[in-house]
């Protein structure tokens, strides 16, 4: 028997350090332990009453300064400049939607009251300026601590490293935790599911659901996700449809096993195949009132739909899904690629929407993008390459819409142009990511654990909902 060693800290940090553990590795452990132990000695759960979030992911990076645009005239005027070739019109057949906002000074409000929303986007329109169920974030992205462009220029203070590289600026939007590269600390909502695991004591299903694979934002360090796809539940072949079949996998699962590593196996397949089961006979005889469009991202949302209806009997009090829709990486052109996306995500949230509706849950289920990174300002002739601070929208009806939260960058001004248009982040996803897990229920006291840069930025213990959007 191997007697088990106690190392003291320094200790600890000399053998890291003799075995060549690399500092950015080091902080990744030192990191991942803060947040596991964190989350550890929280498991708590808030009022009782459903709340949802649907985290729609524009995967490739999407064109987000098209999306949400100035029509003030003068600002319009710096806005078609810099874009040039890549500049929607501002009024007239194919023109931007428009939409107004406060100038008052409260939170939302901006320095001018005009912009427009891309045409292709009629729904979120509605849903923003007459419904007052969608608001924006403006010039949000992965941060450490605030910075300015001098900064940024002079390595003085730190960037998140592999900016502008797809593979890490995904995983910092899915951890929060930009400082580590690759592997690291988990998923912010998988850290959320951690935390609030008392919610669903019931429940036949994981906190987190994936309608699109397997994903770093909602795995934690006891957690992960369900992972389904829109066709409904997985099961191993065979199993519901012949019974002899079925009961040789039940008894080849059940098996005690000599072999850790085979006892672990079939103990995990055993109850992923059950859990499996029971999402089928809860979920199956479930049909939508609405008609959802068949494309990718509708049949994702239809199901969600579907998962939602089915809360009471899954016995599921708190449910964070992820949806995924690819293709905006628009390098060689941006117009007719992201139009035809748009009009995809915007004819599958009306029907969503609507379906809420029907479920009686507009108030109970927020949804919010996200995306690798916004992509550059200048055109590059027909597209926009990799950049940093974007837009992005959050619905539901307990959002405090028709607002655009964070400060809206001056585009002619350049004070946060890092060159071709790539703009330094005025809002940190912290504070986006706050604003949601206030709303879904963390309590104050664990959103450091949640969000381990947020103090960097503002005080989450005094100021949990920072931006004002859903608080």
């Amino acid at each position: 028997m191997t007697t088990p060693r106690h190392l003291t800290r320094r200790d600890f940090l000399g053998e890291a350090s003799c075995a060549a553990v690399g500092t950015t590795a080091l902080l990744s452990s030192l990191l991942s332990l803060r947040l596991t132990l964190g989350a550890a000695s929280a498991s708590q759960c808030p009022a009782s009453g459903y709340r949802a979030l649907i985290c729609l992911f524009l995967n490739g990076g999407n064109d987000s300064f098209n999306m949400l645009v100035p029509r003030e005239q003068c600002a319009y005027d710096d806005y078609a400049a810099v874009r040039s070739s890549l500049a929607l019109p501002r009024d007239g057949a194919g023109g931007l939607l428009p939409i107004t906002v406060p100038t008052d000074g409260s939170p939302g409000s901006q320095v001018f009251s005009e912009f427009g929303i891309h045409p292709d986007l009629p729904t979120l329109r509605q849903l923003f300026e007459v419904d007052k169920s969608a608001a924006f974030v403006t010039n949000v992205g992965t941060l450490i601590e605030p910075m300015t462009v001098a900064e940024y220029n002079a390595g003085t203070k730190p960037a998140p490293p592999g900016l502008f590289s797809h593979a890490d600026e995904v995983t910092h939007w899915q951890t929060f935790v930009p400082q580590v590269r690759g592997g690291g600390p988990k998923g912010w909502a998988g850290r959320m599911a951690d935390v609030m695991d008392e919610c669903n004591t019931s429940g036949k299903l994981a906190m987190n659901l994936s309608l699109s694979g397997n994903n770093v934002l909602q795995t934690g360090a006891s957690t992960v996700p369900y992972i389904t796809d829109s066709n409904g539940a997985v099961q191993l072949t065979e199993y519901g449809a012949d019974p002899t079949a079925a009961a040789a996998i039940d008894s080849f699962l059940s098996q005690q096993y000599r072999n850790l590593y085979q006892q672990t196996l079939a103990q995990s397949t055993a109850f992923a195949n059950a859990t499996a089961m029971d999402f089928q006979d809860s979920v199956d005889p479930i049909a939508t009132t609405t008609a959802f469009p068949d494309t990718q991202l509708g049949r994702q949302l239809e199901m969600v739909c579907r998962v939602l209806a089915a809360r009471n009997p899954l016995g599921m009090e708190r449910q964070i899904f992820f949806v995924q829709r690819g293709g905006w990486d628009h390098h060689s052109e941006v117009l007719n690629s992201q139009s035809e996306l748009f009009t995809e995500v915007d004819a599958a949230l009306a029907a969503y929407w609507a379906e809420l509706g029907v479920l009686g849950l507009q108030d109970d289920v927020v949804l919010f993008s996200a995306s690798d990174f916004a992509r550059t300002l200048r055109s590059n002739g027909q597209g926009s390459d990799h950049a940093w601070g974007g837009n992005h929208f959050c619905i539901g009806g307990s959002v405090n819409g028709g607002r655009i939260y964070g400060d809206f960058p001056d585009i002619a001004a350049g004070a946060l142009d890092l060159g071709q248009g790539r703009l330094l982040p005025s809002t940190p996803v912290d504070a986006y990511g706050a604003e949601l897990a206030a709303w879904f229920g963390v309590p104050t006291a664990e959103m450091t654990t949640v969000f381990p840069n947020a103090e960097n930025f503002f005080d989450p213990g005094t100021t949990p909902y920072p931006l004002g959007m859903l608080g």
